[in-house]
């Protein structure tokens, strides 16, 4: 009875097709599995029951107000798509799967382990940093946050808390609170946002509010040379329509306006450095245009193991131009920001290139950045080889600002801020295997092998070079919503940095080095 049903829908779904009338959805059936599925919570091992019984399922609610179709809209496969990498996006689920099935769309979604007694731990540069708290990423399945955070980083320690809304009122828009209690200051946050979240998004608005007290260093030789205390403020309001749209491309005309102060006083390791005056100031009227387009593919084993990863290589752009006019104790100038990436297929794999570039005009061009990344991903069965050349480079800085080539930008065996300058190079190879999956539906095994060389120049430290090799170990968490891959990494320096430092350094962190 059922075939000669499924029949009779294919068929029908043909005949309107041919008339030239477009296919419309009639049922939308959505499927929630928790963290471990019923076979797997039903077998002898105990804690699979526990933790499905701890985990609040997502709420076929908030799944919802993600889908980008309704009942009675036409069956657009482009948009079960789109629906399913924002679903993805949101980090809640170990899988998300969309599918027609003739006039009926089926989402089926499995969820990650979302509650976390945080205790993280990291060494980066030789700097060992970790996490301890408690986090919840799906509060009672509705996707809500609530973070509570001690967290000793490369540069201070912060006691936390921040609350996220992803859908805030209305579907898409994100509500984000944060508050820490910095060892060294304080720093909030409040954001109200409503992104472009699909191509055919009509508009889009937000605010961003960001104030902050901390010691800002400035290193020399791979030493402090100075501290001093640093006060910003922030404030931007921005918005943007879209102007022209075809199938698989939306240009969107951009607007904002931006307050953004830095004051700078002494702190407890010397003045500011020469030339930072006791506060900048701008005041930002900007206008700006956008190209969006839509060429995703998914692929498995590339920053994750086990987990579909989405990658766009359409060629999509941005550029703003804002004036500071002299008001409000503003100063006078203007800024350009400018980016875009584009990638392309290759045999057994995907390449994506990306470039950023901005700068303010005052007295001439100041803080003038371009950054560029080029990396290529080749996979085959259980193994993924990426190459990647990276360059970041800046004229007339302003003094507080410092490009590092060290174990957070490049190369892992130098401890952190090695060498300081204006600009670096830096070229990484590394071969990542999978050889053990989903062991007790809990963690994948792999390895890896890497090669890393970089070049930095510029005031304080010069031309400098520094190169690198090493293996380790890679641990996927195949049911965490939050660092589900960890990863374990030795590492052999062969230039000595700017103190002499050669030799051994084991690194480890919750994500991949590049």
């Amino acid at each position: 009875m059922r075939a000669r049903a499924g029949a009779a829908l294919v068929l029908f779904c043909l005949a309107r097709s041919a008339a030239g009338e477009p296919v419309r959805i009639t049922e939308i059936e959505i499927r929630t599995d928790n963290v471990f599925s019923p076979a797997e919570a039903s077998a002898s091992f105990f804690p699979y029951g526990l933790a499905n019984a701890l985990h609040v399922v997502s709420r076929k609610r908030l799944i919802e107000k993600f889908l980008l179709f309704r009942v009675g809209d036409p069956v657009d496969r482009d948009k079960l798509a789109e629906t399913e990498r924002n679903l993805r996006a949101t980090g809640l689920f170990r899988f998300v799967v969309i599918r027609a099935n003739g006039t009926k769309v089926v989402v089926e979604t499995g969820d990650a382990w979302t509650l976390l007694l945080r205790g993280g731990l990291s060494s980066k540069g030789g700097v060992t940093t970790y996490q301890v708290g408690l986090e919840e990423a799906n509060l009672l399945g509705a996707g809500r946050q609530l973070k509570f955070l001690y967290d000793k980083d490369t540069q201070r320690i912060s006691r936390s808390f921040t609350f996220a809304d992803p859908a805030f009122l209305k579907p898409y828009t994100l509500l984000r609170l944060v508050t820490s209690n910095l060892s060294d200051g304080t720093f909030y946050e409040g954001r109200l946002q409503r992104p472009f979240y699909a191509l055919d998004t009509r508009w889009a608005a937000g605010v961003l509010w960001q104030e902050s007290r901390f010691d800002q260093k400035i290193y020399a030789g791979g030493e402090e040379v100075s501290d001093w205390s640093n006060r910003q403020r922030f404030l931007r309001g921005d918005g943007g329509i879209r102007i022209g749209i075809s199938e698989s491309a939306a240009t969107r005309l951009l607007g904002s306006l931006e307050w953004n102060e830095t004051a700078v006083e002494e702190g407890p390791f010397g003045p500011p450095p020469p030339g930072d005056g006791p506060a900048r100031r701008f005041f930002f009227v900007g206008a700006g245009l956008e190209r969006e387009a839509n060429r995703w593919i998914e692929r498995v084993d590339v920053e994750k193991i086990g987990r579909v990863e989405d990658f766009n290589l359409a060629p999509v752009g941005r550029i703003e131009l804002a004036v500071s006019p002299e008001v409000f104790g503003a100063t006078g100038g203007a800024r350009v920001v400018a980016r875009g990436s584009v990638g392309t297929l290759l045999p057994h794999g995907f390449s994506v290139a990306s470039v950023t570039g901005e700068t303010r005009y005052e007295d001439g061009p100041r803080q003038a950045l371009v950054s560029a990344d080029l990396r290529a991903v080749l996979q085959h069965p259980s193994t993924t080889f990426i190459a990647r050349a990276a360059v970041v480079s800046g004229w007339r800085l302003d003094p507080d600002y410092q490009i590092y080539l060290d174990g957070e930008n490049g190369v892992r065996a130098y401890r952190l801020h090695a060498v300081s300058g204006t600009g670096h190079l830096v070229g990484n190879l590394e071969l990542r295997t999978v050889f053990f999956r989903d062991v007790l539906h809990i963690v994948s095994f792999g390895a890896a092998g890497f090669l890393e060389a970089g070049l930095s120049w510029g005031p304080p430290d010069g031309y400098r070079r520094l190169a690198d090799a090493g293996v380790g170990l890679r641990f996927g968490l195949t049911r965490a919503a939050q660092m589900s891959l960890l990863r374990l990494d030795v590492t052999r320096a062969f230039y000595p940095d700017p103190l002499g430092r050669t030799g051994w350094l084991v690194s480890f962190a919750s994500s991949q080095a590049f």
